[in-house]
């Protein structure tokens, strides 16, 4: 993990707004016509915290972008690269207890901010919602498909159903980057149980968010992913099936980016036995077509 270690120090030499603390005060003058000094509402310092496997792509895109930031910002690094964490849960709880902003950004290593005032404006739309709200850049609450204004992939292409221009309520969050307040993250960690892997543990958060009444929203975000998030290996649907059973009491239907699915354990396995069978027949006649 770099955090205020020498390898990471050497990094940041031309990066100075990295673990800065800054902090803001408002002057307000009240009817008497006495100056006081009013704190208000104010988000004193972003944290962002990634967990990277590759220092190349870390560099390229992430790095390279928070370099350019006019805002102070506090930076965690987990390094992933020899597996020491068997799942982004775990590791981005590890990140999130080590940070020192009032508000956790967890984002994925391949992002680019494209404009140098991204965390300004983040922070800004960030105080515009309900108080503790969590916040992403890519959301679903229903049956319509993807929230969001980014793009992703190679060549560049929207990544969603639905572009939107102000933040709008949902259900759950894509991974690629999610927001929580200090407040309820000390409250509320990424369950390691449930997501023992590299998926879905932001929906789930948000899930269990909703569930003690914490509103969950997405931003109208101008960032570029370079994945374009469509792996759905075996291991998706073995959490997704741990997720569905956690939530089965509170939600009919689970909402992703990946996909609308039920929680009923049986429409659950009908409804993945469909999908796997699609994939092997595909594989099946591409193999053919191939030979």
């Amino acid at each position: 993990m770099w955090k205020k270690s020498k390898e990471r120090a050497s990094r940041f030499n031309s990066c100075p707004q990295a673990d800065t603390i800054f902090l803001i005060f408002e002057k307000s003058s009240i009817s008497s016509g006495i100056e006081n000094i009013l704190i208000t509402r104010r988000i004193n310092l972003l944290s962002i915290i990634c967990v990277l496997n590759n220092k190349d792509i870390l560099d390229k895109y992430l790095l390279n972008s928070l370099e350019k930031q006019t805002e102070v910002y506090d930076l965690v690094l987990v390094d992933n690269s020899n597996k020491q964490f068997a799942s982004a849960s775990e590791a981005l709880n590890y990140g999130g207890a080590l940070a020192k902003g009032d508000y956790l950004i967890f984002i994925h290593q391949d992002v680019i901010f494209k404009s140098e005032t991204f965390l300004k404006d983040l922070e800004k739309k960030i105080l515009e919602l309900p108080k503790d709200s969590i916040i992403g850049c890519a959301g679903v609450k229903g049956r319509d498909g993807v929230m969001t204004t980014i793009s992703h992939g190679n060549p560049p292409r929207f990544a969603g159903n639905i572009k939107i221009k102000k933040a709008e309520k949902c259900q759950t969050l894509d991974e690629v980057l999610i927001g929580v307040s200090k407040k309820v993250f000390s409250r509320m960690k990424f369950d390691s149980t449930i997501c023992d892997g590299w998926h879905l543990y932001a929906v789930d958060y948000c899930l269990s968010a909703a569930e003690i009444g914490i509103p969950i929203y997405v931003l109208p975000l101008d960032i570029f992913h370079l994945s374009s998030g469509s792996s759905m290996d075996s291991y998706y649907y073995e959490i997704l099936r741990k997720v569905a059973s956690k939530h089965q009491k509170k939600v009919k239907t689970i909402y992703t980016t990946m996909g609308t699915w039920p929680t009923s354990k049986i429409k659950l396995e009908i409804l993945l036995f469909v999908i796997i069978l699609k994939k092997m027949i595909y594989k099946y006649f591409l193999k053919i077509f191939k030979s």
